[in-house]
């Protein structure tokens, strides 16, 4: 039942495939989204493709003093959690 699904990277087409699917249909339902969409990925693939790379409000870059601090403040209170 399961067709040979491409592994690794992501190209720029798969990519566009994926954005232009989510604009159009949005999230959620990523197995049959992955299906829908004609790409050969898992739905799990997909959404994290588009949770950690492609999704237009996740912030690329390096991170200012202030958010350093509050992290290591953060994880010096509550841990990894």
């Amino acid at each position: 039942m399961m067709e040979d699904l491409r592994r690794g990277p992501w190209t720029d087409e798969e990519d566009r495939i994926l954005s232009s699917y989510i604009a159009k249909h949005g999230e959620g339902r990523w197995n049959s989204l992955a299906r829908c969409a004609g790409l050969n990925r898992t739905g799990k693939s997909c959404r994290l493709r588009w949770l950690n790379y492609l999704r237009p409000d996740v912030r690329r870059g390096n991170i200012s003093l202030e958010e350093q601090l509050l992290i290591l403040e953060l994880h010096s209170r509550w841990g990894n959690r």
